[in-house]
């Protein structure tokens, strides 16, 4: 067995400790390498290979040390002080490299940290991914070719001139204690917590501020600055919609900086583009017929394929049951074993009954949270589900923490992250999918039009799919709807024309 394999998303790696006493000449404490390979066997044999050189490598560094620190005797040894400036100017080589890789390292989190933002924002907003990208690189371009110019004055002991000061131009700043957004932004985090996609939000602002606008300490920005950041957002070709998103995250956050005294004032309330709803097109819509039969028919379902990214039987279930409860991804992915269980009810003659249910909770001892107050709920399985072996699938991870175990969380902690990327190309692909409005998300439009067709009211459609409708009338009564509605509601909903998959199996 090679006790130096690692696997990540199906790729495999070479990684294996330092010995403590040679970390200093390596500048590593761990020696990882790809083996380039998803095969396991492949690996495995490529894994002893380099165990094999690892072990050489050591045992010589472990000789030349040895050498080095033997005692030397009155009569000079050429050949021990030539081993000590080896392993010296290796240990001074390795102390540079070490330093110069953190820096990397550091530059590249903080690269992939700006990435994923931007991703992120990008699915959020229905934009097209190269598109969101193109901005920030070029952003990110100018960044680095300023920073390179200052460097080069700073060489040549050469300042910068000074440019005629104009609504847009970037002062230094006032003091090296000054609050500035991104440790508001700490703050602010830290009082409010919100997740990490809306962190990552809120920090893509700060960066886009700093580069548009300039290093303003936050009791410094005025409305001017807020209405050339709307301005410079425009002009490097972001949508009005966008570009308001942006102001609105900029104002809450400097309406906790008045709350908290940390400005006078909000500058940026009240700055946003005019835009004509009417001129807007809808960003995602529900899937049609022939996209559901395409989606219910691909290998998948008709071959029980399960492919690399799709998480093993969540390529499954994932999509159906999104169909059938109108469930948000993030909470479906987080389900327990114990969130599918028994109810019972009283129907309108007063006989006693007993359904399968699903609940979507927000506990957190178990990581599992949903988007508000209104979306904690407890819903009657459909008969389908039921039919399918959903139940029994659930309770087969009893003991999990998961029903989904094999889903891989993303660099923020979201269950669904990898897992929904992985759909998007499944569906362009496999399932032939082209229309870009069409997404995950449009299971959730499908099953309110759905509830439409089927004359579901809209109260009992908004208890099932976790809609909060903001009266506050809504929030009277007990923690969960009346199961017997929902049960009711649960046995007319129907996707007419659909031919669903054959049932689950394990095999």
């Amino acid at each position: 067995m090679c006790t130096h394999l690692d696997e990540r998303e199906g790729r495999y790696y070479f990684r294996r400790r330092v010995p403590k006493v040679l970390q200093p000449i390596l500048g590593k404490t761990e020696l990882s390498k790809t083996l380039s390979t998803s095969n396991r066997a492949e690996a495995v044999r490529l894994c002893r290979a380099e165990s094999l050189r690892s072990d050489e490598l050591f045992a010589k560094l472990r000789a030349d040390l040895k050498s080095a620190e033997a005692p030397s005797s009155p009569v000079s040894d050429p050949i021990s002080a030539k081993v000590r400036a080896i392993v010296s100017a290796a240990q001074a080589d390795a102390d540079a490299t070490r330093r110069a890789r953190e820096d990397a390292e550091r530059e590249r989190e903080e690269d992939n940290d700006w990435y994923q933002a931007v991703v992120s924002y990008a699915r959020d907003e229905g934009l097209d991914e190269d598109e969101a990208l193109a901005f920030d690189r070029e952003v990110e371009r100018r960044a680095q070719l300023e920073r390179a110019v200052q460097r080069r004055l700073k060489d040549e002991g050469t300042a910068l001139p000074q440019q005629a000061a104009t609504s847009t131009e970037k002062p230094q700043p006032a003091s090296k204690s000054a609050l500035y957004l991104p440790a508001l932004i700490d703050k602010w985090a830290k009082e409010r917590t919100p997740n990490a996609r809306t962190f990552a939000k809120a920090a893509l602002v700060a960066r886009r501020f700093r580069e548009m606008v300039g290093p303003i300490p936050v009791k410094s920005i005025e409305r001017r600055h807020a209405i050339a950041f709307k301005d410079a957002l425009l002009a490097s070709g972001q949508s009005a919609s966008n570009t308001n998103k942006t102001l609105e995250l900029l104002s809450v956050l400097l309406n906790f900086a008045r709350a908290n005294e940390m400005t006078k004032m909000n500058a940026a309330q009240g700055v946003r583009v005019l835009v004509k709803s009417t001129t807007k097109p809808k960003a995602r819509i529900s899937f049609n017929l022939p996209a559901l039969q395409s989606i219910f028919s691909s290998p998948v379902y008709s071959e029980h394929v399960r492919p690399d990214g799709g998480a093993g039987e969540a390529a499954y279930w994932l999509p159906l049951l999104a169909l059938l409860t109108g469930a948000r991804l993030e909470e479906m992915c987080q389900l327990a074993p114990d969130d599918v269980f028994e109810e019972t009810y009283l129907d309108a003659t007063g006989t006693q009954h007993a359904v399968p249910c699903v609940r979507f909770v927000h506990n957190e001892e178990r990581d599992q949270g949903v988007k508000n107050a209104g979306s904690v709920r407890r819903i009657p399985l459909h008969p389908i589900l039921i039919a399918l072996g959903f139940v029994e699938y659930a309770h087969s991870h009893k003991g999990k923490p998961r029903i989904f175990p094999d889903l891989k969380p993303n660099s923020y902690g979201e269950e669904s992250g990898n897992w929904s990327k992985w759909f998007g190309k499944y569906l362009r692909g496999p399932c032939a999918v082209t229309d870009n409005r069409m997404v995950f998300h449009s299971f959730r439009h499908s099953f309110k039009d759905a509830c439409r067709e089927c004359s579901i009211s809209k109260d009992l459609a908004d208890a099932i799919q976790g809609h909060d409708d903001g009266d506050a009338s809504s929030g009277y009564g007990s923690e969960y709807h009346p199961l017997r509605p929902l049960v009711e509601a649960m046995s007319r909903f129907a996707i007419y024309g659909l031919t669903l998959p054959a049932p689950w199996s394990a095999s």
